[in-house]
């Protein structure tokens, strides 16, 4: 038989809970795929996007097959994850705590530097690059809305830095 936890270690780790749980502020908006990929690659006077990459980050590594998996997800109405990205309180900016691979082949492909390869689905699609599309379907991709969670300015660098390795260690 299994012993119970004893009441006073529930207590105690109830307190702990509290103790150490964070208040997180965010809000949910919905963007176009248009809209992030152009706050993602539009520089200002000081060559910085409005959304872009921390240092912390990993490099990109998603190979073709897993971006063309995406886009074809998008055009099939697939639900995608929610994009994650943190608002900086200096300058305004957005960084991208999650999504960032989503956001680099998003842009390669409405930037036609991505080939559709090995689609299963969508077969047809195979060997299309964004201006093969039909120029509705053209529109209908980029006016596709994508959930992004943004963090208030409150979130510490450290909270986002953790936010991001909990995000990368249990999605795998």
């Amino acid at each position: 038989m299994v012993k119970a936890i004893q009441q006073d270690r529930i207590t105690a780790a109830e307190q702990q809970i509290e103790d150490r749980r964070q208040e997180i502020d965010y809000d949910t908006k919905e963007f176009t795929i248009e809209m992030i990929v152009n706050k993602y690659l539009e520089k200002d006077d000081d060559d910085e996007s409005e959304i872009y990459i921390p240092d912390y980050k990993r490099e990109f590594v998603w190979d073709i097959n897993r971006q063309s998996k995406l886009i074809e997800s998008i055009i099939l109405g697939l639900p995608i994850p929610p994009l994650f990205v943190a608002e900086i309180e200096e300058s305004g900016r957005l960084e991208i705590v999650d999504g960032s691979q989503r956001i680099i082949t998003l842009a390669a492909f409405l930037r036609n530097q991505l080939r559709l390869t090995n689609l299963k689905t969508l077969d047809s699609l195979n060997g299309f690059y964004f201006r093969d599309f039909a120029p509705s379907r053209q529109r209908k991709f980029k006016n596709t809305p994508l959930r992004m969670i943004i963090l208030s300015d409150k979130a510490s660098e450290s909270v986002r830095n953790d936010m991001f390795d909990r995000i990368n260690t249990t999605s795998h």
